[in-house]
């Protein structure tokens, strides 16, 4: 039954798509100012300058949250100016009670929805594909980054050289914001209009959004209507090159339980260069970068994961143009977890980089190579499990090429590594296609085929064999209308396919996905109900076998302060373990609350999972609760504190604890002026197994400790000093317990 589903399902989705269709809305222009030779734009974040005055004022703005459509009810306007070397936007946010504006002090790319903000989307090519972002609240704190229109996805990660000054007024506040043509990506003969698309956020008992165009919810991307910005002649950067050099002293001391501690110093220089012949293209290099004083990342729940989990790219020489290294397998509708064609993480200590981009009106593609030294892991993925072995040095390519024909995007990349001592290589390529309707459908597919001769061994090393062959193959189909949002996803990945450039932790399973979702508008505070049903078959491809199974109906209910409140329940789980073992059946419930309260109590996330779970190691349900708050306090103007708590606890037979599994995170950042902060990050993971039955795996206990403590002074998104201190620890049964301790002062800058 399932494999005549799997065959029959494209042709089905390809009749739904035939038999649906709704007009497209229209849109409006704006007109941007030349700055005159000798002027120069006031740039203090008001709009009182004779310049801005001349400018034309844009103010047709409508409700896009909660309900979208209607004509705003708050008053906000645009002016666009520009020179030889930057577009600016000014932008006036009119508010009828400016004492309830939220403007807090918070990180770079820290300003979210809970927050008043301004946020400007702007797409030189002016194809509706991908923009460059920026948001500003009213305290004149940037949030940056990219948008692509084919996966739905804003990327926070990179960080523009863009300028922003805010002013507080009687009746609201102003924003201008500076964008230089060096940071954006255009042809010198294009022949497409700039567009642009502004965003305010307006949070109060309800969470507001208003957008400059009349976008729909139903439309599938941010992008699919913008406004036009006619009389823009923007002067192409030439030549234009930048030199970032980075010096970083530490001094390292490393110990062992029972063993003498080594102590160290090391003074580490490297550096990134970045350079642009001309508007359309950019060549980014790097040299020995020092990747070390990154954010730490979030931790994770591993001790009862079936496969492996990913991680956030944060590191500055793989951001640029981040959209165009974004494919449909990016998308899986499991969450952050899914399949990506590129993950830039495994490439974990580039020694050198070298990368070519470009973009112009129909295209876009990069191509990069590196040799990377290593010390991570390589996912050799199965059906119902990722093994891993150590990561040694490789070379490293890739390659990713879009072409935009109207609302069909056609693509390709490529992924190659070569490791090294004669241990094999690994590489990937395949086409993948992206078609949106005005409607409101979007279909993608991507069919990717690797070889791969670099195999895993018992030793837990890579040894070179003869190549295997594998392939992955994804298509999926979602619709937006106003009041039901049906979709279906197909994926398949052979036995033998692997992508080391990528991020699989699963392979030799088949997996359907469909999902329907009715959206019912309430009129009130608590504005829509989404009742919906979620039905998902994985099994394996060799012999059919079941992986998991899932029938999942659910309500969301969408109501004031931002607040989501899901209700799921799961009647008929069922995961299997390993192959020929037994196919588990159980039932949950799943409760998700969201919530941004107040402006002192800007998020909350708390999610339970109550009802039985498989016990991974011991092959077994277990009777468990899954537990995760997130939160975000705001007790002072200038302090960000955000604890985060997650676990999982299983029940043995007996009612006694088996597994315990706990990651908590506690960060704070006491913010001096806009320039200068100190940050503290405390994390624990812990896991502790109990042996309840003879059968068990062994009882152990586990425990990480990581203390960060980090002040920096930032000139500019690309000047920076900080100085800092780590800590950690790891107590692990059977093993010595290891302790590690830095301190370390690092200064970036641009020449």
């Amino acid at each position: 039954m399932i494999s005549t589903l799997f065959k029959r399902w494209p042709a089905c989705a390809l009749l739904a798509l035939a038999t649906l269709n709704t007009p497209a809305l229209a849109n409006t222009t704006c007109a941007a100012l030349h700055v005159p030779d000798g002027a120069s734009v006031v740039f203090n974040g008001t709009l009182d300058d004779p310049l801005w005055q001349a400018a034309t004022e844009y103010d047709q703005f409508w409700e896009y949250q909660p309900v979208d459509g209607q004509v705003a009810p708050v008053r906000t306007t645009v002016r666009v100016l520009y020179d030889a070397k930057a577009v600016y936007f000014g932008i006036r946010a009119y508010d009828p009670h400016p004492e309830n504006i939220r403007a807090p002090l918070v990180r770079r790319d820290n300003v979210k929805t809970n927050q008043d903000f301004v946020a400007v989307y702007l797409d030189p090519i002016g194809a509706g594909k991908s923009a460059l972002f920026v948001r500003v609240n009213p305290r004149g704190v940037i949030a940056d980054g990219t948008y692509s229109a084919d996966t739905d996805n804003a990327d926070f990660s990179p960080d523009f050289e863009v300028d922003a000054k805010t002013a507080m007024l009687k009746d609201g506040y102003s924003a201008v914001i500076r964008i230089p043509f060096t940071e954006l990506r255009f042809t010198d003969n294009a022949t497409k209009s700039w567009q642009f698309q502004i965003m305010r956020s307006y949070p109060r008992d309800q969470s507001y959004l208003f957008l400059s165009v009349p976008l729909l919810q139903t439309a599938t991307n941010m992008l699919a209507l913008m406004t036009p910005l006619d009389q823009l002649k923007a002067a192409a950067p030439s030549n234009n090159l930048s030199v970032r050099p980075q010096f970083t002293l530490r001094a390292d001391r490393d110990s062992v339980a029972g063993m003498p501690a080594q102590q160290s110093w090391h003074l580490d220089a490297g550096f990134d260069l970045k350079w642009q012949p001309n508007a359309a293209w950019v060549v980014d290099a790097t040299f020995k970068p020092d990747f070390s004083q990154i954010e730490l990342d979030v931790p994770q729940l591993t001790s009862n994961a079936q496969f492996a989990l990913q991680l956030q790219e944060k590191r500055p020489f793989f951001l640029e143009s981040s959209d165009i290294l974004e494919s449909p397998t990016l998308m899986n509708e499991q969450g952050g977890n899914g399949p990506k064609a590129l993950y830039t993480r495994a490439i974990t200590q580039p020694d050198w980089g070298l990368r070519a981009t470009r973009r112009d009106d129909n295209t876009e593609a990069t191509i990069m190579a590196a040799n990377d030294t290593g010390g991570s892991q390589v996912l050799i993925p199965h059906a119902f499990t990722t093994d891993t072995v150590n990561q040694p040095e490789s070379d490293v390519a890739f390659g990713r090429a879009r072409m935009y024909l109207d609302n069909l995007s056609i693509g390709g990349l490529f992924t190659a590594r070569n490791y090294a001592g004669g241990l094999g290589d690994n590489a990937v390529i395949g086409p993948d296609v992206v078609w949106r309707s005005a409607a409101g459908d979007r279909v993608r597919a991507q069919w990717l085929v690797s070889s791969t001769s670099a195999l895993a061994g018992d030793d837990g090393l890579l040894h070179k064999g003869a190549a295997q062959g594998g392939s992955d193959l994804l298509v999926d189909w979602i619709r937006k209308t106003p009041d039901w949002e049906p979709s279906l996803t197909y994926q398949q990945v052979s036995d033998h396919f692997r992508d080391d450039t990528g991020f699989f932790g699963q392979s030799g399973y088949r997996q359907l996905t469909a999902q329907l979702v009715q959206r019912t508008r309430l009129g009130g505070d608590w504005s829509e109900i989404d009742p919906y049903v979620q039905v998902q078959q994985s099994v394996t491809t060799d012999d059919g076998s079941t992986v998991q199974r899932l029938f999942a109906p659910g309500v969301t209910l969408y109501g004031p302060h931002n607040t989501s409140i899901e209700l799921e329940y799961h009647p008929a789980m069922a995961q299997r373990v390993a192959a020929g073992d037994q196919l588990h059946s159980f039932n949950q419930v799943v409760l998700d609350v969201q919530s941004n309260p107040a402006a002192w109590f800007p998020f909350l996330e708390a999610k339970t999972i109550l009802g039985d779970q498989v016990d991974i190691d011991n092959d077994r349900v277990s009777p468990g609760v899954y537990t995760l708050i997130d939160a975000r306090f705001r007790a002072l103007d200038r302090l960000e504190i955000e604890p985060r708590f997650e676990q999982t606890v299983l029940r043995g037979p007996d009612g006694n604890t088996a597994l315990r599994d706990t990651a908590v995170q506690l960060l704070t950042v006491l913010h001096f002026t806009g320039q200068d902060s100190a940050r503290a990050i405390l994390q624990r993971e812990t896991t502790r197994r109990n042996a309840i039955l003879v059968t068990d795996v062994a009882p152990s206990y586990y425990q990480s400790d990581s203390v960060s403590l980090t002040y920096a002074h930032r000139w500019s998104a690309l000047k920076v000093w900080y100085l800092g201190a780590t800590w950690s620890q790891n107590i692990d049964t059977g093993s010595s317990t290891t302790r590690d301790a830095e301190v370390f002062t690092k200064f970036q800058f641009e020449i």
